[in-house]
């Protein structure tokens, strides 16, 4: 059995542990020491802090592929409601007008 299929199964194992035990015994597997999430100083660090302290209900919807479409509708219809944003089609943003490049995307405050 390989180590990865190893980590996989230790992983699945200790699922019951709550987060904080969870990441600490993850982040020792990888780095050899355990993780300072009271004063993050390195990027993982910091990842695992926002895993234990970024609780945002919207990032259920944002991760699933089929959510996304419909919130990103109700975003933009959203905003085409608002009197000071406008979506639209926007020709040439490069500059200059040279070309028949338009930008179905564009989104500008007026």
């Amino acid at each position: 059995m390989s180590s990865n299929r190893i980590a996989k199964k230790l992983r699945y194992a200790l699922r019951w542990l709550p987060d904080r035990a969870y990441i600490q015994l993850n982040y020792f597997g990888h780095f050899y020491k355990f993780a300072n999430l009271e004063n993050p100083t390195t990027y993982n660090e910091k990842l695992n802090w926002l895993k234990l302290h970024d609780r945002n209900p919207e990032y259920g919807k944002i991760v699933d592929k089929f959510e996304v479409k419909a919130y990103v509708d109700k975003m933009i219809s959203s905003l085409q409601e608002n009197k000071d944003w406008k979506f639209g089609v926007c020709d040439d943003l490069i500059g200059g007008g040279g070309g028949l490049r338009t930008y179905p995307w564009f989104l500008g405050k007026l």
